[in-house]
């Protein structure tokens, strides 16, 4: 594991502070000094993951009176924390992180500080319950437990241990001796208590932006579920209702129309009009479904209905739909590719309608490999077009974004004969859902 350098610098810094002080005081106190206060410098080592032994380790040098930098890191760490500090940083020596896919709500891990406290075999999620049930208990268990280690290191920094060398203990001595060992105990004691406050104040800061975010991303779904609900209400009020009448008026002409060409025309009008407000029922009710429902959406009409659209469209339309149309086949592939090659010939075909009537059409459907081509190709018009009707521009554009949404190409453009010629390759493959 590679550790960050603004975690391994001030570690490296403290660990060398430390060993130049066992090297400056080397023959201060003789062998035995030497080897405890070896032992408190490589103590820091662990620090991180035992800071308890680590600041036991560094008790027998600091009763010598002449190493202080092992101690008060040892001391800093405690009270700052434990190993939790080091966890969120990538520190090696450090356990495991906790799984991310604990529930929100699970509190953060237990410092060493307090869990050192905790009755023997209570495991992680059992000691976080007890840490959220009692809170003030576990507060001030670990304030207990990081002052009585300040005590402790200023005690045996401050008392004459007997084998020490005579020292004079008048009351100006004493004094001084009181104002360094307190000093030498509150001041990593209370950088440690300043740190581990700064960390847990980062920490609600980045949970209030999360919180921040969740309302954010909550208001923008509010505001596309009332949207889609008012879209849904201007389509089911004006489309549907004109529909509807022209519905009706299509059966009442087809009921008292004399000509069999008439009555064809109007029934065939009755039929499209049925059509088009069963897909409009269809699309107000994917309108009306909440954002995060979860239910899966009808993709609609498929390679299956591709055959209707081709007779429907008259004579001069030939279909060549080998393969793609076997129900074998068409199941295999995506319903979102399928509904997408339906919508291309459909607008293709009511294109050709307006724009070129009596046009010899042909439509391709084609399964190759790891794609799906769908084709439309006329010739030039037979006949003059009818009356224009209203458009808004937007059936290619349409067409194009539903090719590229799948991860596909779209090809629009006229032919040297004086047709036209929409092509589209859509990805059936892993391709269409990496789009």
């Amino acid at each position: 594991m590679i550790v960050k350098p603004r975690v391994a610098l001030p570690d490296a810094a403290l660990f060398a502070l430390s060993a130049t002080e066992v090297w400056a005081t080397r023959s201060f106190g003789g062998p035995v000094s030497f080897t405890f206060a070896t032992l408190g410098t490589l103590a820091l080592l662990f620090r991180h993951r035992f800071p308890l032994i680590a600041f036991a380790a560094t008790l027998p040098a600091l009763s010598l009176g002449y190493i202080w930098f092992s101690p008060m890191g040892a001391l800093y760490e405690i009270a700052a924390g434990g190993p939790d500090r080091h966890r969120a940083q990538g520190w090696p020596f450090s356990p495991a992180r906790p799984s991310k896919s604990a529930p929100s709500g699970t509190p953060p891990a237990t410092s060493f500080a307090s869990a050192a406290l905790l009755p023997p075999g209570t495991t992680a999620a059992t000691s976080s319950a007890t840490l959220t049930r009692s809170g003030e208990r576990v507060i001030s268990r670990r304030a207990l437990l990081i002052g009585g280690c300040a005590l402790l290191a200023a005690t045996v920094s401050c008392v004459p241990w007997p084998f020490r060398a005579p020292a004079p203990w008048g009351l100006s001595d004493t004094i001084l001796a009181v104002m360094l060992s307190s000093l030498l105990a509150l001041a990593p004691t209370a950088l440690g208590l300043f740190a581990a406050s700064r960390r847990e104040l980062a920490g609600r800061l980045e949970e209030l932006a999360a919180s921040r975010e969740r309302e954010r991303e909550l208001a923008a779904e509010q505001a596309v579920v009332r949207e889609r609900a008012r879209l849904a209400r201007e389509m089911h009020d004006t489309v549907a209702h004109h529909i509807s009448l022209i519905a009706v008026q299509s059966g009442a002409l087809e009921a008292t129309a004399r000509g069999p060409q008439a009555r064809a025309a109007a029934g065939a009008v009755r039929e499209l009009s049925r059509d088009a407000l069963d897909e409009l029922r269809r699309m107000v009710g994917l309108l009306r479904l909440p954002v995060t429902s979860g239910q899966p959406l009808d993709a609609g009409p498929g390679l299956a209905g591709i055959p209707a659209l081709v007779a429907a469209a008259g004579p001069g339309t030939h279909g060549e739909l080998p393969g793609a149309m076997a129900p074998a086949d068409a199941a295999r592939l995506p319903s979102d590719v399928q509904h997408a090659a339906y919508r291309i010939v459909q607008e293709a075909l009511t294109n050709i309608r307006k724009h070129a009537p009596g046009a010899e059409t042909r439509v391709l459907v084609r399964h190759s490999g790891d794609v799906l081509v769908v084709e439309v190709r006329n010739g030039p018009a037979s006949a003059a077009p009818g009356p224009a009707l209203p458009s808004g521009g937007h059936g290619l554009a349409g067409l194009r974004e539903r090719a590229v949404q799948l991860g596909g190409e779209f090809i629009a453009s006229p032919a040297a004969t004086g047709g036209f010629l929409v092509r589209a390759t859509l990805p059936v493959g892993p391709a269409v859902e990496a789009a």
